[in-house]
């Protein structure tokens, strides 16, 4: 089975010395055409991994600017079916750019799983973050974990510093065993309370370097050497990536920072100055 392209370009980003920028591309409301816009602009500015924001009907772990985001298009009758034919655009546009599927289990639900699962293998994603299929829970009930492995493809789990820190002997410590044995592509480390996006509460420099390393430990443990680690919530500035270079992470995810200019209508070459500006703060040895 080929590897994916999520860690060829999380290994390449740490051969040339940097942390790997994970970017949001929200669907905008009034044009799909605009939707490419905003995608070739972040790809162009340097983001390395691509994640697509399939609206949902239950956004509760997106804050404000997420939820806006979500509900825009949907309130403009935009189709999940015209939201893959981008992202199979996307794939045919760049391809060995990362692309993963953002939603909430609800998507798949509703559509399908299979139907879902359809859609994407067209599109040819590397990912899909879920944060609430139900893995651990039911043991992969609905068999969508299995067919991430089978198929290549990643399902990106994601921990709160309190399972990262959590005691030997309680259930957050098991469950944080099954994380560091299942993940795959990359884990998510959250770095705000609750993992709300765009959060201005965050955990310390000391907090999330004690998380990301309790994760890789335990990665370590369970042999799960592909295995990456990413910080996502409340990342937007200068301080926010030196933190995430301290902590020993691999990469990051933005994307309520700048998703919020759109939202304010300011212009393409504005918001790809901002992206980057953050390219640029990815280079390691910079972080003191």
């Amino acid at each position: 089975m080929k590897i994916n392209r999520i860690n060829k370009t999380i290994e390449r980003a740490r051969q040339e010395g940097r942390v790997a920028f994970i970017g949001l591309v929200p669907i905008d409301p009034q044009s799909m055409r605009k939707s490419r816009e905003i995608a070739d602009m972040m790809i162009a500015s340097g983001v390395d991994i691509v994640m697509v924001h399939i609206p949902n009907w239950m956004p509760w772990m997106e804050g404000r600017v997420l939820q806006l985001a979500a509900r825009a298009p949907r309130n403009a009758k935009v189709t999940r079916e015209q939201i893959f034919e981008f992202i199979r655009e996307l794939r045919e546009a760049y391809p060995d750019v990362p692309l993963i599927d953002m939603t909430l289990y609800d998507t798949a639900a509703t559509m399908g799983q299979g139907r879902f699962l359809e859609l994407s293998e067209a599109a040819d994603v590397d990912g899909f973050d879920i944060p609430n299929y139900p893995l651990l829970s039911t043991d992969d009930k609905f068999g969508f974990y299995k067919y991430c492995v089978e198929h290549g493809r990643h399902l990106i789990l994601a921990v709160s510093y309190e399972i990262a820190t959590a005691p030997e002997g309680t259930p957050e410590y098991e469950m944080l065993c099954k994380i560091a044995e299942y993940g795959r592509g990359f884990v998510f480390v959250m770095n705000a309370p609750g993992g709300q996006s765009g959060s201005d509460v965050k955990l310390t420099d000391e907090q999330l370097r004690e998380a990301v390393s309790r994760v890789k430990n335990m990665m370590e443990q369970q042999g799960n050497m592909d295995c990456s680690v990413s910080i996502v919530c409340g990342i937007s500035g200068e301080e926010d990536i030196r933190k995430v270079k301290r902590s020993g992470a691999d990469s990051f995810m933005i994307g309520s920072a700048y998703i919020r200019f759109l939202q304010e209508g300011r212009p393409l070459e504005e918001v790809s100055e901002y992206l980057k500006g953050i390219r640029r703060m990815c280079v390691r040895g910079e972080e003191k």
